[in-house]
């Protein structure tokens, strides 16, 4: 029985407890097990529980898209959340301030994210699945990186110094594409390298590196713990995210001074990531010579088997994508009706770090002509996931 098979059947099993709960019946807890369980045996990556006036509306990210999920009794709404507080060790009589915590299912051991935030008609809660939507994606040959990404970022994972920074939106990736990153130095070296993480959170753990969560309310904060990291002989770091002008410049110093910074921060593609750094107040030159390799990525959703072939409408394509064929969504039992069904990385790579330097070329044009060529994925979706105005000439 393959994944999609068994996601639509757990699916089929929760509608029916939902109708069941339709006149107030159940209890908090059974909800929220039944609720992990669900999610635990499919592709979701978050549930939203949104609050409102008359109930509790209940919303899945599957393949990058938000999808309704049921809704749950207004009688019932605060205890759900409360329920979720408590297995993730948060505060249950605060509702007025946004809280964030870990839970683990008593029944799997699969690990969520809780993150709760105060609104007009009561707490609003998002459940995020650490780990779970990666199955299957643990090393680089298995994300679909285009050679001519795989090749240059495997080359500068070979490297002694200098920072690799993985580049792009929330929800693109990047945390995935950083820890296949990690197991590559960890594989190569055979244990011969000292590698360490600074998190936030530890969303999986990698075996060969000491992993470490940041906490800003104890005051381990990145930017302090990095500097207190880089004194315990560090030859490889992982830092989850670069943030602010502080975690930048220590993270640089690092690669500039012994060690191999894998890192990863919000810019929309190369060129712009690194102009962010300067514009941070990071000088030019220390960028030019820390950054060996910034690789930009997002998620596009991947064609399901029923795809039809699409006519090829020049004026319709996107800005700076031309085709020679294309494939558009039909719609299958399989894929609900979507046309996609599961997700495809679309990322470009550059060794050329040069701030501030005019670029003509157009942000992922290439990498998207070739998953639109090859029929992996829809000129509509690459809009949609880029955001591409249509060419008016």
């Amino acid at each position: 029985m393959d994944t999609q098979t068994t996601t639509d059947d757990a699916h089929t099993r929760w509608q029916a407890y939902l109708d069941s709960m339709a006149d107030g019946g159940g209890s908090a807890v059974e909800f929220v097990d039944r609720l992990l369980a669900l999610v635990e045996q499919s592709p979701a990556s978050d549930v939203h529980l949104d609050p409102t006036e008359t109930d509790l509306q209940l919303r899945w990210r599957l393949d990058g898209v938000l999808a309704p999920l049921g809704t749950v009794p207004k009688s019932l709404a605060t205890n759900v959340v409360g329920r979720l507080k408590v297995l993730s060790g948060l505060l249950t009589y605060e509702t007025a301030l946004p809280q964030e915590g870990r839970l683990v299912s008593e029944a799997s051991g699969a690990e969520f994210r809780v993150s709760t935030f105060p609104t007009l008609f009561g707490e609003r809660a998002v459940l995020r699945s650490l780990g779970a939507s990666t199955s299957g994606l643990e090393t680089l040959a298995q994300l679909g990186l285009a050679k001519n990404v795989l090749e240059p970022l495997r080359d500068a994972l070979a490297m002694t110094t200098g920072a690799i920074l993985i580049v792009g939106p929330a929800g693109s990736g990047k945390t995935t594409t950083a820890y296949a990153a990690v197991r590559e130095v960890v594989q190569r070296s055979r244990g011969g390298r000292a590698i360490h993480s600074l998190e936030d959170p530890v969303e999986v753990v990698v075996p060969g590196v000491a992993q470490s969560q940041v906490s800003a309310s104890s005051g381990f904060t990145m930017s302090t713990a990095l500097k207190s990291l880089v004194r315990q002989d560090p030859e490889v770091l992982l830092l989850g995210e670069m943030r602010d002008r502080a975690t930048a410049e220590t993270t640089l110093e690092a690669a500039l001074t012994g060690s191999l910074v894998i890192t990863t921060f919000h810019a929309g593609s190369c060129h712009e990531a690194i102009d962010r750094l300067v514009d941070m107040g990071i000088p030019a030159y220390a960028v030019s010579h820390a950054v060996r390799l910034v690789v930009a990525q997002r998620l596009v959703r991947r064609l399901c088997d029923c795809a039809l072939e699409g006519e090829v409408s020049h004026d319709a394509l996107p800005l700076g994508l031309d085709v020679s064929q294309c494939m558009g969504p039909a719609g299958c039992e399989k894929c609900a009706g979507t046309g996609y069904r599961g997700r495809v990385l679309l990322a470009e790579a550059t060794t050329k770090i040069v701030p501030h330097q005019t670029n003509t070329l157009v942000p992922f044009a290439a990498a998207a002509r070739d998953l639109v060529e090859t029929g992996a994925t829809s000129p509509a979706e690459i809009v949609r996931t880029l955001g591409w105005r249509a060419r008016t000439t």
